[in-house]
């Protein structure tokens, strides 16, 4: 999986968003999925939305089908944002879509990882969803181990965040643990009312990165990205 960030005004990002690639008219492309960016909420805000660019995501056969579509002019949006390569280790769920991804865990020791949650939100649950989501955003924005992190929007209902974190061990310290705890009671209310109609989670080991995400790269402990 690849995922690829242009931090890009309002206007852009929603260009990007229209023009996201066609699986069909990419060979080695499976999915694709396009995205408005806006900050984690670090704060109690509920509704605080701040579109502050675009996001792709996508799954590959390998990383030469990736390299053929970084060529094409379609991926130029994102040529002076921040791009990485990921190796699906866990999944809970499924995605229309998306091939099958790992079920049994993968594991990386002490390697950073990626944390993809996406869901389709209920209309009717939407309220209720982002008032239990804006407590496990702000945990997570200020979690030691958290090193970046975005929400990501497709309107009408389609939501997600793309997380970074130092380690596992700490990942799900933050996830499933008491400290600080708004993931998991975030959790708690989505067992409660179900607020999704389909959802996902996929946890990525980064191989490969390029680029910077807020001004830096925060995973410039990993090789560049390159092309062919």
């Amino acid at each position: 999986m690849s995922l690829h960030l242009a931090e890009v005004s309002p206007g852009k990002a929603m260009s990007a968003l229209r023009s996201g690639p066609v699986p069909a008219q990419h060979e080695g492309l499976h999915w694709a999925s396009t995205f408005l960016m806006s900050p984690l909420r670090a704060d109690s805000a509920m509704f605080d939305v701040k579109p502050s660019g675009a996001a792709l995501l996508a799954a590959w056969d390998n990383d030469e089908a990736l390299d053929r579509y970084l060529s094409h002019s379609s991926a130029a949006a994102y040529d002076n944002g921040f791009r990485a390569r990921f190796e699906p280790v866990r999944t809970i769920g499924a995605w229309p879509g998306l091939l099958e991804l790992p079920r049994r865990e993968i594991p990386v020791d002490d390697h950073p990882v990626g944390v993809l949650t996406l869901a389709r939100v209920r209309m009717n649950k939407m309220v209720p969803f982002v008032a239990a989501a804006s407590h496990a955003e702000r945990d997570a924005a200020h979690h030691p181990a958290f090193l970046e992190g975005t929400s990501l929007i497709k309107p009408p209902n389609q939501v997600a965040t793309f997380s970074l974190w130092r380690s596992v061990k700490e990942m799900r310290q933050y996830t499933v643990g008491s400290y600080p705890g708004g993931h998991v009671r975030a959790m708690k209310r989505h067992e409660e009312q179900d607020f999704h109609h389909e959802t996902i989670f996929v946890r990525l080991r980064p191989y490969a990165v390029d680029g910077h995400w807020s001004g830096r790269n925060p995973l410039d402990m990993l090789k560049p990205l390159t092309t062919n």
